[in-house]
């Protein structure tokens, strides 16, 4: 075949693709609607989720505090009173938390719940998730008296506990 013949047969392939574009990019068409927005993929986070003491786990040493976890682990440093000597709280996305207690004994406790809910512990203490979304959770601790009793957990979506 020769190469005149192939531009004769590639002009026309050519000629409908120039036409089918300008259609696209003609000014002729409908314009957007201005008073429709568009849709976030994922929900807006609370503007609410504060705490009193912001971010700062530092804040919870006496166990009289009010922060807000986001997403990893944090290690809230207790006074030794508590008998703890580490307490991770982790934030797991949409509406988890979880916690890991090891005490100066050497016992070791695992819990989460879903939801709000409240972790109190046999040490003196009681945690608190107020609020909860997708990016994080509002939670606080407060002492208590030792009353004797084991560790419980409750979720308003469920919970569990492992000792």
């Amino acid at each position: 075949m020769s190469h005149i013949t192939l531009v004769r047969r590639a002009i026309p392939l050519v000629v409908t693709v120039l036409m089918v574009a300008g259609c696209s990019s003609s000014s002729e068409r409908p314009a957007a609607d201005k008073s429709a927005t568009a849709t976030p993929l994922l929900p807006l986070p609370h503007p609410e989720l504060t705490g009193s003491h912001g971010a700062d786990a530092k804040a919870c040493k006496d166990a009289d505090c009010e922060i807000v976890v986001r997403g990893r682990a944090t290690a809230i440093p207790l006074d030794q009173k508590f008998g703890i000597t580490t307490f991770l709280l982790t934030h797991v996305p949409p509406d988890k938390v979880t916690y890991v207690v090891i005490r100066t004994n050497g016992e070791s406790t695992q819990a989460f719940h879903r939801g709000t809910g409240r972790f109190s512990l046999d040490a003196g203490l009681t945690v608190t998730v107020r609020k909860i979304d997708h990016t994080g959770a509002v939670v606080r601790f407060e002492p208590k008296a030792r009353d004797g009793d084991k560790d419980r957990i409750t979720g308003s979506k469920g919970a569990a506990i492992y000792n």
